[in-house]
């Protein structure tokens, strides 16, 4: 259940006087009920599970995490493998010249990322991404752990708390994903002895281009799986073409198409 309206009031008054915007007020962040949460099919998985979506609108968190989304957008997009759409992909892809002979091209999902971050994790990447960027940090932290422990929503004339991962109606929530991922991938690829010619990243998508063998893909795959103890990655490749977000990637005489 949801707590008292003074107290809401109390802890985000104190939280929203650290914002350089000082025309936000915590009365215009307290909710009128809770979020509700609804299925949508995944059209691209077999048997088309559902993604379970809750709504930050009209929320006790809705402007909140708006605001949080405006300061961790521009981290996101300064990541090594950050990819905005197939354009920004397509336009990397053709940038790379030939390549060895038997070069492999594999994607890798992670499996419910959403649900999947800690919170301590999350946020100490985020901290990570903030620092040195003339943003006071720690405030920003702050908000963003209130967000993730105020997940409130209704199901089947219920309430619950969604207590890991942050929920996908929340605003702030794709970009706090990619930072967290930005991270983990980071502090993994520094550990690899043997790594991928390119990797890049859609969120929980990534397509790597490998030119090692394929005994030492699946083991780099097998590695970054054991690397994270919530974090669990689907592999598929293959020599000739391979299916990214939107798009077939096509290896022709050791070039990409």
């Amino acid at each position: 259940m949801y707590q008292p309206k003074s107290s809401y009031y109390k802890e985000l008054n104190k939280l929203v006087s650290c914002l350089p915007d000082k025309s936000t007020r915590a009365d215009d962040l307290i909710p009128e009920s809770p979020r509700t949460e609804t299925l949508l099919p995944k059209i691209h998985k077999s048997g088309n599970p559902g993604r379970p979506i809750i709504s930050c609108v009209g929320t006790l968190t809705e402007q909140v995490s708006g605001w949080v989304e405006g300061i961790l957008k521009p981290l996101v997009k300064d990541t090594p493998s950050f990819i905005q759409d197939t354009t920004a992909l397509l336009n990397k892809l053709s940038a790379i010249g030939l390549l060895p002979e038997g070069t492999i091209l594999a994607t890798m999902d992670v499996e419910s990322l959403y649900s999947n971050i800690r919170h301590q994790d999350g946020l100490n990447a985020c901290k990570f991404f903030l620092e040195n960027t003339g943003t006071d940090a720690d405030s920003v932290v702050k908000l963003i752990k209130f967000i993730l422990t105020h997940n409130y929503f209704e199901f089947d004339n219920k309430i619950y708390l969604q207590k890991t991962g942050t929920a996908m109606g929340s605003k702030m929530a794709p970009q706090y994903a990619n930072l967290f991922m930005a991270k983990l991938e980071s502090d993994f690829l520094s550990s690899c002895p043997i790594r991928p010619l390119a990797y890049y990243r859609y969120i929980d998508d990534i397509l790597i281009i490998w030119t090692e063998s394929e005994q030492q893909l699946k083991m780099f795959h097998e590695q970054f799986n054991q690397f994270h103890p919530t974090i669990n990655l689907t592999l598929n490749y293959s020599c000739t073409e391979i299916n990214f977000l939107d798009t077939i990637i096509l290896l022709k005489n050791n070039k990409i198409e």
